[in-house]
């Protein structure tokens, strides 16, 4: 995971990106006298960091999206309880005394399948060829067919649902380590234009301190997608 080289919230960096490039934009050629690097073309490249930070600066997109498909991976497991719920009656109604059939059916067990999907998942899939090796008497017992074919379709629904959940997972990690690498890179050149100033305007304090980065605690800052 990419870590941040300062010790204050992202919206704080970028402020001080926007306050740094008005005063830039009046000073720029006293910076230029003392570094042609820093020149009109610098303050526009600077302007597209600043700009890109406030677009990519939040999380809140890469958390909703993530939370639309946590809330899929649970819809579908409630499902699949609702499910085992309505297959329990005829469970113990056709095979009142056979314990290992039960068994089979996931009577007894089922809580602890219910904790976790992949758990889900392969019960699921067990769950379609333990139907098909009783059918008969399910069948003969007047089970609704559609409670029998239940099975294949739920753990199709969840395993995608899984899928897409720890694909974003992932996909969330990717672009937070992008954005922090880029707001790193923005810290960088307000530093570097800090330093600068330190020269440029070394007989005009009042000057110097408009360029200044805002103050550090010594304490880690924790920012939003850490929390």
């Amino acid at each position: 995971m990419a870590e941040r080289d300062y010790n204050f919230k992202d919206v704080v960096l970028m402020e001080w990106g926007d306050i740094t490039l008005k005063h830039l934009k009046t000073d720029i050629e006293h910076f230029t006298v003392f570094d042609k690097k820093l020149n009109p073309d610098f303050v526009t490249d600077l302007e597209k960091q600043v700009t890109q930070a406030y677009k990519d600066g939040g999380d809140i997109l890469n958390i909703t999206q993530l939370q639309e498909k946590t809330e899929l991976v649970e819809k579908t497991m409630q499902e699949c309880r609702t499910y085992f719920k309505h297959l329990k009656y005829w469970v113990l109604d056709v095979f009142p005394s056979q314990n290992a059939i039960q068994r089979q059916f996931g009577i007894g067990r089922f809580k602890d399948v219910t904790k976790n999907q992949l758990k889900m998942i392969s019960y699921l899939e067990g769950l379609t060829e333990t139907i098909q090796q009783h059918y008969t008497a399910l069948e003969t017992a007047e089970v609704p067919a559609e409670l029998l074919k239940q099975p294949s379709v739920l753990a199709e629904t969840l395993r995608n649902a899984n899928i897409e959940q720890e694909q974003k997972k992932g996909t969330r990690t990717i672009d937070t380590e992008k954005r922090v690498d880029q707001l790193n890179a923005l810290y960088h050149v307000l530093q570097k234009i800090n330093a600068a100033a330190d020269t440029v305007f070394e007989e005009v304090p009042a000057k110097r301190n408009l360029y200044r980065p805002p103050y550090k605690n010594k304490k880690k800052v924790v920012n939003e997608e850490e929390e």
